[in-house]
């Protein structure tokens, strides 16, 4: 059983889903846990997928556990797999209400530290904790979880889905959000910053950061955003730019894309400037789609980009120090061609979602395995 407690719109959903569909693929049962207005259920059930529907993914955390012990008794569910921090307090809880089943964490995001006790809830209730990347499980170990309870798959995409495209389709979208002879630059991520916001504050994904480093180019250029759909949202990063220098008209909102492959098609230029990024499966994606990259030289970012040989690290923060690679990558169509087939080289090599899914099927088989003595 794989565990979704959010809507079903980052990163972490979708990897849950094509790992969900690749080990089903492979002859085993896989049952789709996700709240019941998950944006990807509908994926889950053409797919082929069992189903357990929670309640409204907001308030998931009042479900009745005891349903889902019940249903994993009934079922007979070997393991039970959790992606988001929600879900892993459900099954720390159902382990102590007598849940057999065996439990398995993914993690997709850097641990700064648990919570008093939190290693020995983890280490003894925990079966497994599967790390998207090598910073990630360093993190883990960091904060007191067992060595031998974390290992590294790195998240992987279908890579086939961002090589093939329909022209037709990428050039209604490129009508619609860009500017003829203009340079396109794509940023994919969800807006998040402090509970109170403030334009002039951080947020989560270093917004703020790229609109300084854009906000002195004499180009000419458009910023897709990709990702924030609300209204309040789009405001905010209205007023985000608008602090820090860089022109609404530079703007092109296209919120969340369930088929997000023609807006990298468009794009010139991919862009992950943030701080604490697990992993980063905004940049492996472009990658696959034939974008070149720049992220922040931070985090699981360095385990997708070689600087200077696929693609451009900046140091976090420092709108100059990307604004000068920009400027590079923006001149150098040379360059550009190079870090495309780089990457994409990189890719089929390192994230290609069959890779991590015979590691994850590894996993899951010595869980199950009855130890030697």
């Amino acid at each position: 059983m794989n565990l979704l407690t959010e809507e079903g719109r980052g990163g972490s959903d979708r990897l849950a889903l094509d790992i969900s569909r690749g080990l089903k693929r492979r002859g085993h049962r896989i049952i789709w846990c996700a709240p019941s207005d998950c944006a990807l259920n509908d994926e889950a059930r053409d797919a082929g997928l069992e189903m357990f529907d929670l309640c409204p993914w907001e308030s998931v955390h009042l479900t009745a556990l005891s349903s889902l012990v019940q249903f994993c008794k009934d079922k007979g569910v070997d393991i039970v797999n959790s992606h988001h921090s929600r879900g892993r307090h459900m099954l720390l809880r159902a382990r102590l209400m007598g849940l057999r089943a065996k439990v398995v964490f993914t993690r997709h995001c850097i641990l700064k530290t648990l919570p008093y006790l939190g290693s020995f809830f983890h280490n003894f209730l925990v079966d497994m904790n599967i790390a998207v990347s090598d910073v990630v499980r360093k993190s883990l170990i960091d904060s007191g979880i067992w060595p031998g309870r974390a290992v590294t798959v790195h998240g992987g995409i279908d890579v086939g889905r961002f090589e093939n495209f329909s022209p037709h389709t990428i050039e209604a979208v490129r009508q619609k959000y860009t500017r003829k002879d203009a340079f396109t630059i794509g940023m994919v991520a969800r807006l998040q910053h402090a509970r109170r916001f403030d334009p002039g504050g951080p947020t989560l994904k270093g917004h703020e950061v790229l609109f300084r480093a854009l906000a002195g180019f004499r180009g000419d250029i458009t910023l897709l955003l990709l990702g924030p759909e609300k209204e309040e949202d789009r405001e905010k990063l209205k007023a985000i730019a608008k602090y820090h220098g860089l022109a609404e008209d530079r703007l092109a909102f296209c919120g969340f894309q369930e088929d997000i492959v023609p807006f990298y098609r468009i794009m010139d230029l991919n862009i992950l400037p943030s701080p604490t990024e697990g992993l980063g499966l905004a940049v492996i994606e472009a990658m696959a789609a034939g974008v070149p990259c720049i992220g922040a030289d931070s985090g699981g970012i360095q385990e997708i980009i070689t600087n200077g040989v696929d693609g451009f690290l900046f140091r976090p923060g420092d709108s100059d120090d990307l604004a000068a690679m920009i400027r590079v990558l923006y001149k150098n169509r040379e360059m550009r061609g190079l870090f495309v087939s780089k990457g994409r080289e990189k890719v089929r090599e390192k994230f290609d979602i069959e890779k991590a899914l015979g590691e994850t099927e590894k996993i899951l088989r010595r869980l199950l395995t009855p130890k030697q003595r």
